[in-house]
């Protein structure tokens, strides 16, 4: 068999140097070039719709069946919500270093389903062609993706949202907001259950920022 690779490997674009014996007779690992990476949605598409492999809880060998895509799928749904991103605004690495603020992300199970499942190299699939097949199948083919995107800085929905979030945190706290300074903001949310992890904290003071940015004052 071919070398496998792995859903880690495909949605973070990475791919395992290969052994080689040089002229002396030695071992050495050839470094290839690594790929870009996959789009989560093509990956999904991918598994559900061809042939995927995995290793089971007994290092067998195997063809997944729904209820092991079933597994995966689970595992790449919370990567596509939380969305970890390092110091560099790199999409952070599965890792248990991170199991304290992201426990379903990168425990030691969910790393199992990320190394586990995937395909070997002479049979990975088609990501695009899968996504294509998946949106035909869905009644999605030739239909564009509408783009989420912010009302308007124009908007009065700011001026609301301001005012909603000045009434929540208080008008010290959302003050400090305007200064540069979340930690008010942050400890009056946490009450209201927001918050509750590294995560989500990061998604919050950027939702702050911007409330606070283009709310009339």
């Amino acid at each position: 068999m071919t070398e496998f690779v792995s859903v880690r490997d495909v949605v973070f674009g990475h791919r395992n140097g290969l052994a080689e014996m040089n002229s002396t007779g030695e071992s050495i690992i050839k470094h290839r070039a690594q790929p870009k990476p996959v789009d989560i949605a093509r990956v999904v598409s991918a598994i559900e719709v061809s042939e995927t492999y995995y290793y089971d809880y007994f290092g067998r060998f195997c063809v997944a069946d729904d209820e092991a895509k079933s597994n995966i799928k689970q595992v790449l749904a919370k990567y596509h919500t939380l969305k970890l991103f390092d110091d560099y605004g790199e999409l952070e690495w599965p890792s248990h270093k991170l199991t304290s603020i992201a426990g379903d992300y990168c425990s030691l199970e969910a790393i199992q389903q990320w190394v586990s499942f995937g395909w070997p190299e002479d049979k990975l699939p088609d990501f695009e062609g899968c996504h294509e097949q998946w949106k035909e199948k869905n009644g999605m083919a030739g239909k564009p993706i509408p783009l989420v995107q912010s009302p308007s800085s124009r908007s009065h929905v700011w001026a609301l949202a301001g005012k909603l979030l000045e009434i929540t945190i208080g008008k010290k706290a959302y003050e400090a907001v305007l200064r540069g300074n979340y930690g008010l903001a942050m400890q009056a949310l946490q009450k209201h259950g927001l918050g509750a992890n590294e995560s989500t904290k990061r998604t919050l003071r950027n939702n702050l920022s911007e409330i606070v940015g283009k709310a009339p004052l």
